[in-house]
């Protein structure tokens, strides 16, 4: 049994939704020199994507999840401290 999934950022009214949201617009994850995974790899390991080891390309991916993380847990931070709970 298959599912399609509907991504939720997808088309310019969820792109508009998320930098609202999250004062960012999507991510780009990995696939592109500029993606966190790539940059991570190359600047914090010094290491060619293409001949990463298991380790070095874990590290990148655990820094690049934490870096999506902080910058969601400060804007949340914020917003909080504005007096806005989230809770209805």
């Amino acid at each position: 049994m298959s599912r399609s999934i509907h991504a939720p950022w997808s088309g310019a009214a969820g792109r508009a939704k998320l930098l609202a949201q999250y004062g960012c617009g999507p991510i780009q994850f990995t696939g592109s020199d500029d993606a966190l995974y790539e940059r991570h790899l190359l600047f914090d390991g010094a290491v060619d994507p293409a001949s990463a080891g298991s380790r070095e390309r874990y590290e990148a991916f655990a820094r690049s999840v934490r870096d999506i993380l902080s910058q969601r847990w400060v804007r949340t931070v914020r917003v909080r401290s504005r007096g806005f709970s989230g809770h209805c």
